[in-house]
């Protein structure tokens, strides 16, 4: 019985000490990831970001696009996992925030050299909405003021073209 309680504290401390051997580098401003491309290629990293415009499927695979807000990586990833992503960004969507694990590619031989993220495991971090925009009253009324001044300005127009072939 000792011996087994030995092996089992022997074991948790050497749990313990190496808990993030196996952890990939977490991303969420992507400009690290362009700026360090060569260091990173080939690595595991984690990115976190919106999916924004929609899946493209290629056969058992699919591209998802994510953004940090200014710049967007494609990511490439098994149709089982892409289809995840129930909410893409657009302007009347907040897309979905996901989180996916895989390997960056700085100029991925596989899609043309392009950089890219050929990922393992994508989760939902945050489920996305719909965005309702509020159109403001100073637009409204600049808008309508516009319109006026267009047709009288139409009207007067027509009505001196009409005068003039008159007079001919």
């Amino acid at each position: 019985m000792l011996k087994i309680f030995k092996t089992l504290i022997i074991a948790l401390v050497l749990i313990y000490m190496f808990p993030n051997s196996s952890k990939a580098e977490e991303y969420a401003n992507y400009n690290d990831l362009i700026e360090n491309a060569k260091a990173l290629d080939g690595k595991r990293v984690d990115i976190k970001g919106e999916a924004i415009g929609e899946s493209m499927r290629r056969g058992a695979y699919s591209w998802i696009n994510i953004s940090d807000g200014s710049n967007a990586m494609g990511i490439w990833l098994k149709n089982p996992e892409a289809e995840k992503v129930n909410t893409y960004g657009s302007y009347k969507f907040k897309g979905d925030i996901v989180k996916v694990v895989g390997t960056f590619n700085r100029a991925c031989t596989q899609h043309g050299g392009d950089m890219d993220i050929h990922g393992e495991n994508l989760s939902i971090v945050e489920t996305g909405h719909k965005v309702e925009h509020q159109l403001s009253e100073w637009k409204m009324k600049a808008a309508t003021s516009l319109s006026i001044i267009t047709f009288i300005l139409f009207g007067l127009y027509y009505k001196r073209k009409s005068k003039a072939s008159l007079n001919i």
